[in-house]
């Protein structure tokens, strides 16, 4: 199962649980001087089919 977050800025970010909620704090903090917590990452993901291809 693959997690999908688009930022409001425009970039996105698809892959496992874990790597969507990295990927989107270390994005925050870098692009947006922000500290994403987990469950705000949880509450704005979606589940995506998996289209073989990696993330």
């Amino acid at each position: 199962m693959l997690m999908e977050v688009t930022c409001r800025c425009g970039w996105t970010t698809r892959g496992s649980r874990a790597v969507v909620i990295s990927k989107i704090q270390e994005h925050g903090r870098s692009a947006h001087q922000q500290e994403i917590t987990p469950a705000q990452v949880r509450a704005i993901w979606r589940v995506v089919e998996d289209d073989g291809a990696k993330s």
